[in-house]
């Protein structure tokens, strides 16, 4: 579990995702719209998920089924409308929504907006890295924030590493009220260790039905749960069977990392290099246990994070004197280990590791 839980994509000004949905034209008092943003990360766009969304009761709303062909790009924006078609034609507030990736090509979404019966909610992929899910950093900001909000990794097959395959979440449990979030903070098992309100799931089908609070939760005016522990029941963060840990991971690369391709525990795109002069940090991505994609430079914290050894080095400065990363040739030096006569050094100091690309955020 993070010790500082970090609710920065519960916070963003809720505007600036509605109006997303506004400008798709849905008309929000029939149908339900669910809108899908992507990451403007490498390789975020992907196959088109199928969706469903439920009432407080656990009842299917509708659904949408997807579409072998279709395709979301990366930084890209989808909406679908929803229609009661399995609940009688009735209008029902959405409270629950199934995500569920069938076809093959990776998403890493950024965000996830729904809206129905007079109600909306907004779900963001920074709760993936909260909660211990697999993410990466993304360029892609709302409205008037220019912090940028992380994205969550999905996919049908689980290639490159990726263990979810779909969410289900309950979508009043994302809302802004401070009440509610310093609840979270609180205690941050009640956002990542509950079935109901949050589950990365590692296989899902599209017809499968959530798991529902029962009662459905109650809260105050001030928006705060008036039982914030209902039906905790994981000993795990994020994932039902316990992959949200750094041991899980390790060894899910071990089985796989021939059959998949993934390069070291958390980088599943090695020839590609990212270099960011905004607001993210390399030393976090290194750091979070399950983050996942290519090697990331932060310029503004000047470091440079391997994302094959989990280790952050230091950007070379004019006088390096130990092993740092020359942000020029895109390459690490070893300055004392050149010059070094001791067995093996020098090959070891010639071992560098190149790429073939890099994008500049």
């Amino acid at each position: 579990m993070n010790a500082l839980i970090n609710l920065a994509g519960l916070a963003v000004s809720g505007y600036s995702f509605f109006d997303v949905l506004k400008s798709q034209d849905v008309d929000t008092d029939k149908v339900i719209g669910v809108t899908v943003l992507t990451g403007s990360a490498p390789n975020a766009g992907g196959s088109i998920p199928h969706l469903a969304v439920f009432d407080e009761n656990g009842d299917r709303i509708g659904q949408y089924k997807g579409d072998a062909d279709g395709h979301i790009n990366e930084d890209g924006t989808k909406t679908f409308s929803i229609s009661p078609t399995q609940n009688g034609g009735k209008q029902a507030s959405p409270d629950y929504l199934l995500m569920a990736m069938h076809e093959n090509d990776a998403l890493c979404i950024t965000a996830i907006i729904v809206s129905g019966n007079s109600h909306q909610w907004a779900w963001t992929g920074d709760m993936a890295y909260t909660c211990d899910a697999q993410w990466y950093h993304s360029k892609r900001s709302y409205g008037s924030s220019n912090v940028p909000i992380r994205c969550a990794w999905f996919d049908a097959d689980h290639s490159n590493g990726i263990k979810a395959k779909g969410l289900t979440i309950h979508l009043p449990s994302f809302a802004t009220d401070d009440a509610l979030l310093q609840q979270y903070k609180d205690k941050p098992e009640r956002l990542c260790r509950n079935t109901r309100r949050m589950t990365f799931h590692p296989e899902i089908r599209p017809d499968d039905l959530v798991t529902f609070f029962r009662p459905p939760p109650e809260y105050t005016m001030t928006g705060a749960m008036k039982d914030p522990d209902q039906e905790n029941d994981r000993d795990t963060n994020a994932y039902p069977d316990g992959k949200g840990k750094r041991e899980h991971a390790r060894e899910w690369v071990r089985r796989n990392v021939t059959a998949v391709g993934v390069s070291g525990l958390k980088n599943n795109n090695p020839d590609l290099l990212i270099v960011s002069r905004q607001s993210h940090s390399a030393r976090e991505l290194c750091e979070h246990p399950m983050s996942l994609g290519p090697d990331f430079v932060d310029v503004p914290e000047k470091t440079f994070c391997d994302m094959e050894t989990g280790r952050t080095w230091p950007l070379c400065e004019e006088a390096s004197a130990g092993p740092c990363f020359d942000l020029g040739n895109r390459q690490m030096k070893y300055p004392s280990l050149a010059s070094s006569t001791a067995p093996g050094v020098a090959k070891f100091a010639a071992r560098v590791k190149t790429y073939k690309s890099f994008e500049e955020w």
